[in-house]
């Protein structure tokens, strides 16, 4: 498919050099910024419910102590939870906006590789890393909006 996308597509079929990876770095720059503003809040609100364990059968954390060395299971709770998931969200678009960077700088450079399979696997593998990862982003976005408006103030 990446083959058919070169060869029958315009230089404005490649994702890494028109405009639609220009407005992606300028969407995942604003990101990480409200992930740590809800990290913030969710960190310091005052509420009962937030330290409550998960409903239903609860992940369990695998928590280790050194002095002395102890081993044992405790059961998320809610503020653990949306405190892990906002933190690999900031990760997460952080990371994929330094590797879009990285993408549209090295096209810029105009680099000639002596093999077009090289060029056809890099631009697959980018493009899998890219969807997958923007993808990924966009669904635990939901699932914690939908945690936080439903979950957090169903109790």
């Amino acid at each position: 498919m990446t083959f058919l996308w070169f060869k029958i597509g315009t230089d404005k079929s490649n994702i890494f050099i028109n405009d639609l990876t220009y407005y992606l770095i300028c969407f995942l720059q604003t990101m990480p910024g409200f992930y740590i503003a809800a990290l913030a809040a969710i960190s310091t609100i005052n509420s009962t419910t937030m330290d409550q364990p998960m409903a239903g059968d609860p992940p369990k954390e695998k928590y280790v102590e050194y002095n002395p060395y102890k081993v044992f299971w405790i059961e998320m709770n809610r503020r653990r939870f949306l405190a892990r998931l906002f933190s690999y969200l900031t990760f997460i678009s952080i990371l994929l906006f330094c590797f879009l960077l990285i993408i549209r700088f090295s096209y810029s450079l105009d680099i000639k590789v002596s093999s077009l399979y090289v060029v056809y696997l890099t631009y697959f593998f980018s493009c899998l890393v890219v969807i997958f990862s923007l993808v990924q982003l966009i669904m635990m976005t939901f699932l914690s909006l939908y945690y936080l408006g439903e979950r957090v103030h169903k109790n």
